[in-house]
Formats: C-alpha cells, sequence, structure tokens
C-alpha cells in the first residue's frame, strides 16, 4: 500500500474526514462531526457529538484478554491478543497443558478443538516479552565472541568459561561477524536452533519466517521455542535444511511479504485498528449511563476495518493500524537490519551430537510449557545426565 506523504493531503483528508466521515462513511451523518458555515469556519454544531467527544477524549486503551473456548462450549482459559491474533485458522498451541488448534477469533473469543498434533506454539505473554536492546544484544554478540580469548579477565566469562568450551568442543562459539545455526537430532524430533541475539519480539517473527519458509521446501508443522538469544523450531519430520539453501532461508530477500505470509497481519492490523478507532470517534466507547466493552468494540470497529479495506485502502486510519502492527508488533526495522548483519555474516551450520550450552535453555523453555507429572527440575537433570554421557 502507498503512505502518503505531503502533509498538505493529510490535512485534507483528515478535515474530509471530521466533516463528511471520509469517502467511504458519508453517507452516514453521525461521521459529519465538524461543520463548514458561511463564515468559512469549521464548528460543532450538534450537542450530542460535543457531549460525546468530553467523555471519549481522555481514553486510554490497553491489550485485550480472549476468552478460549472448545467449539461446542466449555471454557479453557485466557489469552493475550497480542499473541493469538497471529495465528491463522488451523495453528496450533498449547494452553492448560492442552494441544489446541485454533478454529477462528470471533469478536473477542477464540474457538478452538482438541488437536493430536505433536507440535505446538508456545503462548508469549506481556510478563515475558520485554526483550534485548539493540545495543545491549550487539554487545552480547560481542563479548561472546571474545569468550575464548586467552588471558580474558572479566569475572563473568570466567565463570561462564566451562560452558564456553563446552560449546566450541560440540558446536561452535560464533563470532562478531557470524551466524551460528544448531540442528540437533533427539528423541523428541529434529531441532533447529539460530542465535540472531536480537532479542524475544524479534526471535518470534524470525522463527515464524523462518518456519514458513521451510514448509515452502516441504510441507511441515513446527513447535516454536525462543528466549532473547535465539529460537527453537522443531518438528517430528526431518528439517530440510543444508548448505545449499541455508542462505536463501535467511535472505532479506521478499522479507516483509514472507513475514506478512507467516502470520495472520490482517487480524492483527484489525486488533489495532480496534484502538484506532475509538481514539478517532469512529467507535464510542463510553456513552451516558454505559459503557461498550471490548467485545462491542470489537465487532464495530472490526466491521468498520472491513469496509475501509474492501473500498477505502487509502484510508490513514487504515494505515496507521498496520503501520503499527509492523513497527511495534513485528519490529519492522529491527528485523530488516537483523537480516541486513546477518546477511553481511558467515553463516556456521552445526550438525550437534546433543543440546549445547547455547541450545538448552531454549529447550528448557519449551520444557515450562508441556503438561507433565514429572517435576521441571527433574526432568531438566534427566536431560543434562543423557548430554553429559557424551562426554
Amino acid at each position: 500500500m502507498r503512505f502518503i506523504t505531503s502533509l498538505r493531503e493529510d490535512f485534507s483528508w483528515a478535515l474530509q474526514f471530521i466533516t463528511q466521515g471520509g469517502t467511504t462513511l458519508k453517507a452516514y451523518e453521525e461521521f459529519h462531526k465538524v461543520v463548514l458555515e458561511d463564515d468559512g469556519k469549521y464548528k460543532v454544531k450538534s450537542r450530542r457529538i460535543s457531549m460525546l467527544h468530553r467523555m471519549n477524549i481522555g481514553v486510554i486503551v490497553s491489550d485485550a484478554m480472549l476468552l478460549v473456548k472448545f467449539i461446542y462450549g466449555g471454557y479453557i482459559g485466557m489469552i493475550e491478543e497480542y499473541f493469538i491474533s497471529k495465528l491463522k485458522p488451523g495453528s496450533t498451541f498449547i494452553l492448560g497443558g492442552r494441544r489446541l488448534e485454533m478454529i477462528q477469533i470471533k469478536d473477542m473469543s477464540v474457538l478452538v478443538k482438541r488437536s493430536k498434533a505433536k507440535n505446538a506454539m508456545t503462548p508469549s505473554w506481556m510478563g515475558g516479552r520485554l526483550p534485548l536492546t539493540s545495543y545491549l544484544s550487539h554487545f552480547l554478540r560481542l563479548k561472546l565472541s571474545e569468550a575464548l580469548h586467552p588471558g580474558n579477565k572479566e569475572r563473568e566469562l570466567r565463570f561462564l568459561h566451562p560452558l564456553i568450551v563446552r560449546q566450541a568442543k560440540y558446536s561452535h562459539i560464533p563470532k562478531a561477524d557470524e551466524f551460528l545455526v544448531e540442528l540437533i537430532e533427539t528423541k523428541d524430533g529434529f531441532h533447529l536452533f539460530m542465535y540472531p541475539f536480537e532479542g524475544r519480539l524479534v526471535h518470534e517473527v524470525i522463527a515464524a519466517l523462518i518456519a514458513y519458509r521451510l514448509s515452502k521446501i516441504k510441507p511441515l508443522t513446527f513447535t516454536i521455542a525462543m528466549n532473547d538469544y535465539g529460537f527453537e523450531l522443531l518438528s517430528d519430520q526431518d528439517i530440510p535444511l543444508h548448505d545449499a539453501n541455508i542462505e536463501a532461508i535467511l535472505s532479506k530477500e521478499n522479507l516483509m511479504e514472507d513475514v506478512i505470509a507467516s502470520i495472520n497481519a490482517s487480524e492483527m492490523a484489525s486488533r489495532k485498528f480496534r484502538d484506532i478507532a475509538v481514539i478517532a470517534g469512529l467507535v464510542v466507547q463510553s456513552q451516558p449511563g454505559t459503557r461498550k466493552n471490548n467485545k462491542s468494540l470489537q465487532s464495530s470497529s472490526g466491521l468498520i476495518f472491513r469496509v475501509l479495506e474492501d473500498y477505502e485502502p487509502n484510508n490513514l486510519l487504515l494505515k496507521q493500524a498496520y503501520a503499527e502492527v509492523f513497527n511495534q508488533q513485528l519490529e519492522e526495522v529491527r528485523l530488516r537490519a537483523a537480516f541486513e548483519r546477518i546477511e553481511k555474516s558467515k553463516i556456521i551450520l552445526k550438525r550437534a551430537k546433543s543440546f549445547t550450552p547455547l541450545s538448552f535453555p531454549i529447550k528448557v523453555d519449551r520444557l515450562r510449557s508441556t503438561m507433565s507429572n514429572e517435576d521441571l527440575g527433574k526432568r531438566i537433570q534427566r536431560i543434562q545426565q543423557q548430554v553429559f554421557k557424551l562426554d
């Protein structure tokens, strides 16, 4: 979509929006909020519009929680809108110890059914989405590349030296100008680990992108897990990644097109548009004696969103919704910078026999979300014993 860049065009559009509701909504009088008087001045003549504006001018929007329930009834739990809006129908995720397949999102409810898929996505929550800054991730890559330098006197690196030596022995320590990829086969399946060191938010998008590009080569189902340093794709089938195609998989070509194809961008934009529509006055949250809930707001704004997409794709509020998705949720600027760096780096592809010190914490993050009668600490100890048998 082409973004309007002229300030004059923007101003003219805004005037048309507040006086006529834009080109699409001009048939509805409730969107004619400001009137051009004979003296050339724009005024609000309706007492009702003035009252509603005063009641909603200080509106604060926030992330919503969606109700998850079986398609034939039965409440399961709540999940953050941020996570679920990215999934497409047929995607599987874990909630309440169950593997669930998403059927559809309807207003503020997620309709699901049980899934027998071996792999499923792990939900991310607001408390776990505070990512590394780009500056901190840059220095982490530098410090890791210096970890094996003889005579290193930094206390933290000396403390981590046994793990660093083990990582170098069984895989590789990526230098600042290298990008490490690990392939590991265990009884759980086939694991692909990548270490961009870009923070959870960016890794969440990169993981979905890589999964999408691999699925174009061979249809696969993945479980995705990540931390601030890297991410894991787990499949029950061999992952078609090798030296001949890894550069194409990690290419910056068609980056955002593939990202949009890998997630439900339209649904994400529709959810963002709800907040924009409230602030712009397209939907009214507070009225005398009543206040709309998120379900009603999403239903009303979703209808307007679909109408604008079909009949007025250059609407600035619509563009704002997509811009916020790309900049805030998909971190487009940082994502492009990460792929620029990866393209200039030497890609190191390693096939390890078991989990490495870099991959092990990501594996543990995935274990936290799966249901088991075995204590998490005991599960970790058992995996460690299996790993140390290789020594």
